[in-house]
């Protein structure tokens, strides 16, 4: 073995500097992120003898000083994810590793307040909140010293992913014409952080056609809930029929009840999920859907380049059968 390997002590910021030849303050500094103020060659120096050592930085005193712990909380909302969440989390911990921070992540339950607490007082780094806070407790987090993704504000503008959703879905449900529009959102006892929004999407997409709102239906993923929750809508008019669908899972809901009740598809109606999952892709009519990217919208909340907070590279359409 090496000799760093059997080296029975810790070497601390002061052991770098003698190493390096340097003030304490000098490599203090570097090794808490102010390197900026030096020149490149005497980053450099500190970076080389801190490798040589072997050197890691004490998070136990990292947050004395910074009053905050080199923790990322991931806040998730009570809400039905697919697949993705599993990998933006991954990507999360990859990407913040690197910078010596843990990640840890936080369901909400039914009391957002309790679950305001809890983070504050943790004192993380950094939060990312999946669509749990309020723009006032965000304002609390960030007032607390911690940094909060994204960093978006409901007044600041950009499009937000969910509402990119509902937008997408109904251009490209209408892309060959005049349709009355549905939204199916899922029925089931957890909370729906993304509905609304979806929904503000699609409604304002409609709006801007010149086509009245879109009817909204919560469907089961059951068969006999979900054709008793749809076939009144779908039984109004001879109107073909677009639905928005909250998830893959409720659009094969959808053709079930299209199945059942002998609506063509797409002709009489058409069908867009979201979550391009594998099974949506098995059907005898693969489900158009909606991609979205996850992983990567949470990896540029930690981009070393400055964000433009666009969103739409990573949610893109994904044609199929059911438009």
């Amino acid at each position: 073995m090496s000799e760093q390997a059997e080296q029975p002590w810790r070497p601390t910021a002061k052991d770098v500097a003698a190493f390096a030849g340097l003030s304490r303050s000098t490599v203090s500094q570097i090794l808490n992120g102010h390197g900026d103020r030096f020149h490149a060659e005497t980053q450099q120096r500190v970076a080389q003898a801190a490798a040589e050592l072997n050197y890691r930085p004490s998070r136990a005193g990292r947050a004395l000083l910074t009053g905050l712990s080199e923790m990322v909380i991931v806040v998730v909302p009570n809400a039905t994810f697919g697949r993705h969440l599993q990998d933006a989390v991954d990507r999360i911990a990859g990407v913040t590793s690197i910078h010596g921070k843990s990640v840890v992540v936080r369901y909400s339950g039914d009391d957002p307040a309790a679950t305001l607490t809890a983070v504050l007082d943790l004192r993380p780094a950094v939060v990312v909140d999946l669509g749990v806070f309020s723009s006032s407790e965000r304002r609390r987090i960030a007032a607390a010293g911690t940094t909060i993704y994204p960093e978006l504000t409901a007044e600041s503008g950009v499009e937000q992913p969910s509402e990119m959703v509902g937008r997408l879905q109904v251009s490209h449900l209408l892309r060959h014409g005049h349709r009355r529009v549905v939204i199916a959102l899922l029925a089931d006892e957890r909370s729906d952080p993304y509905g609304p929004s979806r929904v503000a999407g699609a409604t304002a997409e409609c709006l801007s056609r010149g086509l009245p709102p879109p009817d909204v239906v919560s469907i089961p993923l059951r068969r006999e809930g979900a054709r008793e929750a749809l076939e009144p809508l779908l039984r109004e008019s001879d109107e073909p029929v677009a639905v928005c669908c909250y998830n893959d899972d409720v659009g094969l809901a959808v053709l079930a009840v299209a199945h059942d009740l002998g609506f063509a598809v797409p002709e009489q109606i058409s069908v867009i999920g979201v979550d391009n999952s594998e099974v949506g892709q098995l059907v005898e009519h693969p489900l158009s859907t909606i991609s979205v990217d996850m992983p990567s919208i949470v990896a540029s909340f930690f981009a070393e380049v400055p964000s433009d907070n666009r969103f739409d590279r990573f949610v893109t359409i994904v044609p199929g059968a059911t438009t």
